[in-house]
């Protein structure tokens, strides 16, 4: 009777201990060196990239859909940029039809068909493959839920995934469109709830994202998309698991990013990641069209590029 407590108190004592190794395993070591501690923010702000592209690419697609259908001429960012990778025609060129031809793997399809009824339900069906024109090959389905046409302020779209993957990344997630704009200035803010991306290892990148765009270019030419230019403001938050462990990180964007209509990439601006108090600095770069970035922490700069 007397050494129950006692074995009581050693198997309590053994179980927290397991249980307090296990939760070390599971999350980065504080007490890393200087040189883990900027590897591990270098790695976080490559997976903020391209959470960032990746979810932004859906959101462009959702509203080039929107545009392709008739529903407005908004074309934020480009449109769907999904057509066959031998389409010839320009980026962000629109068409109206709703099945497949000899220039697309994808379809589109749109619920009700009355261009008046909302709310209406556009869906892109890339099938099992579909290699657009910047080379990636998506699958499955993107559908998006318009409360009304997305030039009218006050409109809502919002996005969700069916069995979506990118090339071989797995995309999962909410992303929301709402059109704030005033008389003079056209401003749509996109928030992406339960985000994440996962890869075929298992690995997976979870993220949280409210952005505002702000037309600052071809207000004056709303039939001519290719004019235009945006800038980005906001903030996110992400998770990823490598290998089993945890790491969180938190983003702002210091210097607002700039996309125009004409280049597929963020071509300018600067986030800052933070992750355990450890900080690096995103750099998209200075107005040049390319894939490139660079992160920077403590004197050390690498180059990335964007997928």
């Amino acid at each position: 009777m007397i050494r129950k407590p006692l074995q009581l108190a050693l198997a309590a004592t053994a179980l927290l201990a397991t249980l307090t190794m296990t939760s070390c395993q599971k999350q980065v070591n504080n007490n890393s060196t200087t040189e883990d501690q900027t590897e591990t923010v270098m790695l976080s702000a490559e997976d903020d990239a391209e959470a960032e592209i990746t979810f932004g690419e859906a959101g462009d697609q959702a509203i080039g859909a929107d545009a392709e259908s008739g529903l407005g001429q908004i074309d934020l960012f480009a449109g769907a940029n999904t057509g066959n990778a031998d389409d010839p025609a320009d980026y962000g060129q629109e068409t109206t039809d709703s099945a497949f031809n000899g220039n697309r793997c994808f379809r589109i399809t749109v619920s009700p068909r009355d261009p008046g009824a909302f709310p209406k339900t556009i869906t892109i069906d890339y099938g099992t493959g579909c290699k657009g024109r910047d080379g990636k090959v998506r699958s499955g389905k993107i559908v998006t839920v318009y409360s009304k046409p997305l030039v009218v302020p006050g409109a809502t779209a919002v996005t969700e995934f069916v069995n979506h993957y990118v090339d071989s990344v797995k995309v999962e997630g909410r992303l929301s469109i709402k059109n704030n704009s005033t008389s003079a200035t056209l401003v749509i803010t996109r928030t992406v709830q339960g985000g994440k991306l996962t890869k075929p290892n298992g690995n997976y990148i979870k993220w949280e994202a409210t952005h505002t765009h702000t037309q600052t270019a071809g207000l004056g030419t709303p039939g001519f998309p290719r004019d235009d230019e945006w800038t980005i403001t906001g903030g996110a938050r992400g998770e990823r698991s490598r290998n089993g462990n945890l790491v969180t990180w938190s983003r702002v964007i210091v210097e607002p990013l700039h996309k125009a209509f004409t280049c597929r990439w963020i071509d300018k601006g600067i986030v800052k990641i933070t992750v355990n108090n450890q900080e690096a600095l995103l750099n998209f770069g200075n107005g040049t069209c390319d894939n490139k970035a660079t992160i920077a922490k403590d004197g050390i700069r690498r180059e990335i590029t964007l997928r």
